[in-house]
């Protein structure tokens, strides 16, 4: 196999500019609407703080761990997903194949969500305002369901996406996480100032912090561990592709640590903006993703500069969104660089072309083509199921069961350990949770997320 330290044009392979670079668009990339749009309805809808508990609990058990494995397969294979995979084990290439297929399936939907949240945040001083939860629900329909507007936001927020991509690592993706991590930062504590001063606010929070261990369930545990999944992109191979561009001297498991602890105070901060400002206006805090385009709106609107919180909210959402999205676009761009003569430029265009037509059947399933069902689902959630239940479990597992039955034990703990130079001791109990905890953990997981196992 070609030296995957160069790609097809013999130009040197790409590199992070520095440490805390790496960490910052790694957060990036999982800090995204799974943690600020799709973890506060889950936990209003598994019973609050019991929810936030286990998600915590299985965060440090499987999600540190398996956040590690991914960035050790990256690093070892120096290459996009599929080559990084050949190189430990030929017979697990289709988890990279498949990793680059869902990528642009989610890239697809997720500029549709996207075009929604930028048209939102445009919407706050203008059409939003003044508006009840019913009117913010018939201006969600309307335009959700409007056969071409939607697709115009769409491609704003492809093109934004495919234009960062299209600047490298250093000068693109690096470059604008820390550019937008830092202002999603900022955005999230103004929010959740407002929220905990709102009057009734704090009975919002303790339903947030105080468990109720009689709500635990077994589908809370299900559900608990796939918001950990799709919070720190575990099983999309994009951490793969992002850990190939890392240094041998970085520390990965002391790196893991600022990205996983910011990705979890996003979502606890997402919970403090949400639950507060829900409680206080008497909201059922499990209200689905409608939470995010109807419920939320329609508070702000009837708040004093309701339209600034409004517009601070959606552009924290956009940051959120596109820090994501270009993580997944990079999955497919690496692949076609390494793989073909395309140029960085016109892979990402492509790519971002694809996904662009495969987004318009997404968008038109909310309008014109509702009644479109594949085995009863809708498109969006047709594809979103695949990618979110199927595909992403599936590839976390075999990803597991590779590094900790397949790769040999002596090469696993050197390449984490940057062949000895941090504790190869940390290594080794770390390899033992992967081989035992997160194997069998995952196994079971997968099973009930497909149905198997109830």
């Amino acid at each position: 196999m070609k030296e995957q330290n160069q790609l097809n044009t013999g130009q040197p392979r790409e590199r992070w500019g520095s440490k805390f670079g790496f960490i910052l668009a790694t957060a990036g990339s999982a800090v995204g609407l799974g943690n600020i749009w799709r973890f506060p309805y889950m936990t209003g809808a598994y019973g609050g703080a019991s929810f936030v508990l286990l998600y915590l609990g299985i965060i440090v058990l499987i999600g540190a761990s398996m956040l590690i494995v991914d960035f050790v397969i990256g690093r070892h294979g120096r290459a996009n997903a599929v080559e990084s995979y050949r190189k430990i084990s030929s017979k697990f290439v289709w988890m990279g194949y498949l990793g680059i297929f869902c990528a642009i399936l989610v890239l697809s939907y997720y500029a549709v969500i996207g075009g929604w949240i930028t048209y939102y945040g445009l919407s706050s001083f203008t059409s939003l305002r003044g508006l009840d939860s019913g009117q913010v629900g018939e201006f969600f329909g309307a335009f959700s369901g409007h056969p071409w507007k939607p697709l115009i936001f769409q491609l704003s927020f492809m093109v934004f996406t495919v234009v960062i991509v299209m600047g490298g690592i250093k000068k693109g993706i690096e470059k604008w996480n820390k550019i937008l991590m830092p202002a999603l930062l900022i955005m999230l504590v103004i929010l959740v100032i407002k929220s905990l001063t709102l009057e009734g606010g704090m009975e919002g929070v303790k339903y947030f912090l105080k468990p109720d261990f009689s709500k635990i369930t077994w589908a809370t545990v299900v559900a608990a561990t796939g918001q950990v999944f799709f919070s720190l992109n575990i099983g999309t191979t994009g951490m793969v592709v992002y850990g190939s561009y890392l240094d041998d001297d970085i520390n990965i498991p002391k790196s893991s640590l600022p990205i996983i602890a910011t990705d979890t105070a996003v979502a606890l901060l997402a919970g403090l903006i949400v639950f507060p400002t829900a409680f206080a206006f008497g909201v059922e805090p499990g209200s689905g993703p409608g939470l995010v385009f109807v419920t939320i709106p329609s508070i702000y609107s009837s708040m004093p500069f309701g339209s600034v919180f409004s517009f601070l909210f959606f552009a924290l959402l956009l940051f959120a969104s596109v820090t994501s999205s270009i993580s997944i676009l990079e999955i497919v761009v690496a692949f076609l660089r390494e793989k073909t003569n395309l140029s960085r430029k016109n892979a990402s265009i492509w790519t971002g072309v694809l996904c662009m037509i495969l987004g318009i059947p997404v968008s038109l399933g909310f309008g014109i083509w509702q009644n479109v069902t594949f085995f009863g689902k809708g498109i969006f959630d047709l594809f979103d199921f695949f990618a979110a239940n199927v595909s992403y479990p599936i590839i976390a597992l075999f990803s597991a069961i590779l590094v900790g039955w397949i790769w040999k034990k002596e090469e696993v703990i050197d390449a984490v350990s940057s062949h000895g130079l941090y504790s190869r001791k940390v290594s080794e109990t770390w390899y033992y949770v992967v081989k035992f905890v997160c194997v069998v953990g995952l196994s079971i997981v997968a099973l009930s997320l497909v149905g198997i196992l109830k």
